[in-house]
């Protein structure tokens, strides 16, 4: 079986994710004379202690956080049963204001199984909703890394060396199949099922910054 680190591919994941926020922050470096017009970087502007190398980073990542929607989530995965959480970036709009693509990783661990995963979901904007909460639903493939703690004699091993690091792994590619709702204030509570690969179906809670 192909040895796989998970401390590699998590790595990786978030060099993914975290990439436009350091082109943004060197664009910034050279062009010394941009005009920071950010309520964060305003602040600071006030303070003539605050160098102005470091107003212009702050004012780089906050940017940049509003323009790839960063967001954060938590919840709990049913068979197998997990506790999981992840982060994504959104990129919208995508041929039209309804269509989202939102890009993002995951992690899950329980008492049997271990989960890294990575999804690029496309979420559509339901017309409709109240004033405040805002229906989607959405799909979109799924790449999963999973380690399971048993014995090829089906006991439990306790305390598994490997349990965190996939050298023993298995991967697997799905479909993530998405119904949620999203609070204007940057809440969202949504159901993630996935078929073909790691059957799961995840619970979460998440804010969107």
């Amino acid at each position: 079986m192909k040895q796989v680190s998970f401390v590699y591919a998590l790595v990786v994941s978030a060099a993914m994710l975290l990439f436009p926020l350091s082109v943004a922050a060197q664009e910034i470096d050279r062009d010394t004379s941009a005009t920071v017009t950010t309520p964060i970087a305003d602040a600071w502007a006030q303070q003539s202690n605050v160098p102005a190398g470091a107003r212009q980073a702050e004012a780089a990542v906050e940017r940049n956080v509003r323009r790839f929607g960063i967001g954060v989530e938590g919840g709990v995965g049913l068979d197998p049963e997990l506790i999981m959480f992840g982060a994504h970036a959104r990129f919208t709009p995508i041929f039209t204001r309804s269509v989202m693509f939102r890009p993002g990783v995951d992690f899950g661990f329980g008492e049997l199984t271990t989960l890294f995963g990575i999804n690029l979901d496309v979420l559509y904007t339901l017309p409709g909703g109240t004033a405040r909460w805002q229906p989607y639903i959405g799909a979109g493939p799924n790449f999963s890394l999973s380690h399971r703690s048993f014995s090829t004699e089906g006991n439990v091993e306790d305390n598994d060396p490997n349990r965190f690091d996939f050298r023993d792994t298995d991967f697997e590619g799905g479909v993530n199949f998405i119904a949620g709702a999203r609070n204007r204030n940057g809440v969202y509570l949504e159901m993630k099922a996935t078929a073909y690969g790691v059957s799961n179906v995840r619970l979460l809670l998440g804010f969107n910054f």
